[in-house]
């Protein structure tokens, strides 16, 4: 077609109206302009078509042996038999993820290296007024991969039996109680300051490096509670070495049945349940988060990753990219505003 409107333009007779000769290069320029967007839109298309064409990177923002890279590590198996490529995984621990989300920004917008955060990807903005990223707009989000509701949770002798007897105590004696925390910034930061804002009581926040020597010390009788991801303290309560006062979300945590929600027990519009998902560089192509979503859901769908999630307290994810980036968007507004109204800061 662009071959024949060259010979028609150039063999125009000489005496051809100026109009008709016009006519003609526009025609000729038309047709050039909309065979490059029709190639440049195939390009596009072709290049979503053949993802996968190379491994694939999922980048863990924590060291190996935590929930992340857990779950990571459970769907990578699954996807790099699925889609044909092996599914690596990453581990760039530090600065709260940043280091993570670097190694994306410095990559194709291709959906070949993917970012596995935390809720920190949207509570450390909220917390640090210097942060590099805009995340709803930098980065485009695949799914959620997983759930893990936090429960509060004491000593099995602690004298409190529910939550109504823990604020009793920690009013009768202002300012001795201490929670701890897995460090600053977390989600069980925040809820422990969340819950002692709306039972208004007065209790001191201890940071830890991690879970671990949180859990150590509330058991050795140096915190009083703590707010607990549900993959390390499931095992714990089933055990009887935890006792669980309440769980975080809004509603019941199907691995704890009998243990009512802070919403329940006076506190309704308490709903904390900390996710982790998949993120893309922003750019990355539509049919490509598609094609990514709809293999962790096919991942999340197997027994085997069904059963891992369940005994470690995770509840799977897996809803459409759009879905996830409506959360993203709502939990930045709402943990800016949280960070705001309790005057929280990273010490």
């Amino acid at each position: 077609m662009l071959f024949f409107l060259q010979c028609q333009t150039a063999g125009l007779p000489s005496g051809a109206h100026r109009s008709d000769r016009w006519f003609a290069r526009a025609l000729f320029l038309s047709s050039v302009m909309v065979l490059g967007s029709f190639a440049h839109k195939a390009h596009a298309q072709s290049n979503a078509t053949d993802f996968p064409n190379k491994p694939v990177r999922l980048v863990v923002p924590f060291a190996p042996g935590g929930p992340t890279d857990l779950m990571a590590r459970a769907i990578s198996k699954n996807m790099a038999a699925s889609m044909g490529q092996p599914v690596v995984v990453d581990n760039k621990p530090g600065g709260g993820g940043l280091i993570g989300f670097g190694e994306i920004v410095r990559q194709p917008a291709d959906g070949h290296t993917l970012m596995f955060p935390s809720i920190l990807a949207v509570t450390n903005p909220a917390l640090m007024p210097n942060y590099p990223y805009d995340i709803a707009r930098d980065f485009s989000a695949v799914t959620v991969v997983g759930f893990i509701p936090h429960a509060l949770v004491v000593k099995p002798d602690f004298p409190a039996k529910d939550l109504a007897g823990l604020v009793a105590l920690a009013k009768a004696k202002p300012g001795t109680m201490a929670y701890a925390s897995s460090g600053n910034g977390t989600s069980a930061h925040l809820a422990g300051a969340m819950f002692a804002s709306r039972a208004d009581i007065r209790v001191t926040h201890v940071p830890y490096r991690g879970a671990g020597p949180a859990l150590q010390d509330l058991l050795g009788g140096q915190v009083q509670f703590m707010f607990l991801d549900m993959s390390s303290a499931l095992s714990q309560i089933q055990a009887g070495k935890l006792r669980a006062l309440a769980v975080a979300p809004a509603r019941r945590f199907e691995g704890l049945p009998d243990v009512p929600s802070i919403a329940e027990q006076g506190y309704p519009g308490f709903d904390i349940r900390a996710w982790y998902g998949l993120m893309a560089k922003a750019g990355t192509p539509q049919a490509t988060l598609d094609r990514l979503h709809s293999e962790v859901k096919a991942a999340l769908a197997t027994r085997e990753v069904r059963d891992l999630f369940k005994a470690q307290g995770i509840e799977p994810g897996g809803m459409p990219p759009a879905e996830f980036q409506q959360i993203i968007r709502a939990d930045l507004q709402h943990w800016k505003r949280m960070v705001d109204q309790l005057g929280i800061k990273l010490e």
